[in-house]
C-alpha cells in the first residue's frame, strides 16, 4: 500500500509541476469569448503583452470595455488527459464491508473542457491592483488499467490465492482546475481479466473515486 501512494505521490507532483509551465493555464493570445460585469459574452481576439490585454473585435462588432471593471475570458476545447484514481470507494457487496482502496492505475481521459480567465480590478492605497485568476471544468469518460488485490474475501472463498489481478477500468468524471491543480470525481467500473473474473465480487460493480489529471493537449 506505501509504495502506491508514493507512487500517486510522484504523479501528482509531476503533474503540478507540468502544469505549471502549461500555457493551457494562461491567458495568451489568440481567440477567447469576453464579457465584462452585466454584458455578454462576445468572440475576441487577445494579445497579451508583459503589461496589457488587448482586445480586438473578430467580428468588426465594437466592444466598449469599462475600465476597471472585471474582465472575463472563456474558451471551449476537447480535452485529453493522463489521469490516476487515487483511491476507490466500494459500496458493501457479498460478505465485505464497504471498502477504500489505493492500488496503482493509469487511465487516458477524454472530454468537454471550459477554461475561464479572469481578470479583477482592486482597490489599494497604492492605487488599483490587476490580479489574475484561472478556474476550468471539464465533463468526459476516460478508460485504462490497474492491478487490485484478489484473495478468498473478494471471491466469496471460492479460490484460496491472494495476488494482484490486472484490471480494465472505464467511466465517466467531472473535474475541476484552480491554477494549476485539476482534480475531480469519477464514477467507474472494473473488468478482471484473468481465471477468477466469474468469481470476483466486483466485477463490473460501480465505485466512486477521486481522479487526478494532466492535461496532454
Amino acid at each position: 500500500m506505501k509504495h502506491y501512494l508514493a507512487l500517486g505521490l510522484a504523479f501528482l507532483a509531476a503533474s503540478c509541476a507540468t502544469i505549471t509551465n502549461s500555457p493551457k493555464y494562461q491567458l495568451n493570445n489568440g481567440y477567447y469569448d469576453f464579457r465584462q460585469q452585466g454584458n455578454r459574452y462576445k468572440k475576441v481576439f487577445v494579445e497579451v503583452t508583459d503589461d496589457s490585454v488587448k482586445i480586438y473585435p473578430s467580428n468588426g462588432e465594437s466592444i466598449t470595455i469599462l475600465p476597471s471593471s472585471d474582465e472575463f475570458f472563456r474558451t471551449r476545447t476537447f480535452d485529453l488527459d493522463v489521469t490516476t484514481i487515487g483511491f476507490r470507494y466500494r459500496p458493501a457487496t457479498q460478505n465485505l464491508p464497504r471498502q477504500l482502496n489505493s492500488t496503482f492505475n493509469g487511465n487516458l481521459y477524454m472530454g468537454y473542457r471550459v477554461d475561464q480567465f479572469q481578470i479583477d480590478f482592486m482597490e489599494t492605497p497604492a492605487g488599483i491592483k490587476k490580479l489574475n485568476r484561472h478556474m476550468a471544468f471539464t465533463m468526459g469518460v476516460f478508460g485504462g488499467m490497474g492491478s487490485t488485490f484478489v484473495s478468498p474475501w473478494t471471491t466469496n472463498n471460492q479460490v484460496t490465492d491472494e495476488y494482484d489481478g490486472f484490471i480494465l477500468s472505464r467511466g465517466i468524471a467531472a473535474m475541476a482546475g484552480i491554477n494549476n491543480l485539476t482534480v475531480g470525481v469519477a464514477l467507474g467500473w472494473d473488468y478482471l481479466t484473468d481465471r477468477d473474473k466469474a468469481v470476483w465480487i466486483y466485477q463490473n460493480k460501480p465505485w466512486l473515486g477521486l481522479m487526478i489529471g494532466l492535461n496532454i493537449n
